[in-house]
């Protein structure tokens, strides 16, 4: 199986703007989707990102406060699945509770093995 990461996006207004009721439901949906892939074999790792981050940028290093507030999305956590291809990623990926949220958007990538020749 090859590993993939997926990022989760959603809108910085929308994800502020949830009770504390609505925040305890989303996390229960994801434990419970975590559960089910973990059965299937498609869960590696993963976890939520804090909102606050730093961005360094170019040669010189410069650092910013980042992500911006003023940026519509913000990536807010990821999971590193395992499936057999991008296409069983993608489909594997459709489950997440995130997408219950109008403007989340999930991102899927295969992570390179550089340990293989």
């Amino acid at each position: 199986m090859k590993e993939y990461l997926m990022l989760i996006r959603n809108n910085v207004e929308e994800e502020q703007e949830m009770s504390p009721e609505e925040m305890q439901k989303s996390i229960a949906e994801h434990t419970k989707w975590v559960s089910e892939l973990i059965e299937k074999g498609h869960f590696k790792g993963g976890n939520p990102l804090m909102p606050e981050g730093k961005c360094i940028k170019g040669s010189s290093a410069l650092i910013t406060d980042g992500p911006f507030v003023e940026l519509k999305e913000s990536i807010s956590g990821y999971y590193f699945l395992q499936a057999e291809s991008l296409k069983q990623a993608t489909e594997i990926s459709k489950g997440c509770p995130s997408l219950k949220m109008d403007e989340a958007t999930l991102e899927i990538r295969e992570v390179i093995d550089v340990e293989k020749p």
